[in-house]
């Protein structure tokens, strides 16, 4: 069983590519989650951490560009900065993470739940990642 499924409803920021990023960050926690189900999570959760802060930055770096070459940025520049904090706190958690984990710390459930709860809010939250597709939607692609 997934920790967390994509739903299109909810989900989506009727932008493709950060959809299929989006499903890509699912896909890495329910990845970890299986390892978990299957007792070989700790294996696994140092390259997940890893991957987590790689593939953030760039999924990060990517939507923060979109917003600006849209306006969004611009248009809503207290949503921009409020997005792009709440990007800068899922790093730093994420770097504290893999760091409690290189120190021998057992983490797993607490970074399972962090990313999915987080992911969770991020995407499908008030003023969130489906706002900039809303603008986009809205503002740009007519």
């Amino acid at each position: 069983m997934a920790l967390i499924e994509w739903d299109e409803r909810r989900y989506s920021t009727e932008i493709d590519r950060f959809d299929e990023q989006h499903q890509n960050l699912f896909e890495i926690l329910n990845e970890l989650h299986q390892a978990m189900e299957e007792g070989h999570a700790e294996e696994k959760l140092g390259d997940t951490l890893r991957e987590l802060e790689e593939y953030t930055e760039y999924h990060f770096n990517d939507e923060e560009e979109f917003m600006n070459d849209c306006g969004y940025a611009q248009d809503c520049a207290n949503c921009f900065h409020n997005h792009q904090e709440m990007h800068d706190e899922f790093a730093q958690k994420v770097t504290e993470l893999r760091k409690k984990h290189e120190n021998g710390e057992y983490i797993t459930m607490e970074v399972l739940e962090f990313a999915r709860d987080w992911l969770d809010s991020h995407i499908a939250g008030e003023d969130q990642d489906q706002s900039y597709g809303e603008y986009y939607a809205q503002e740009v692609d007519n």
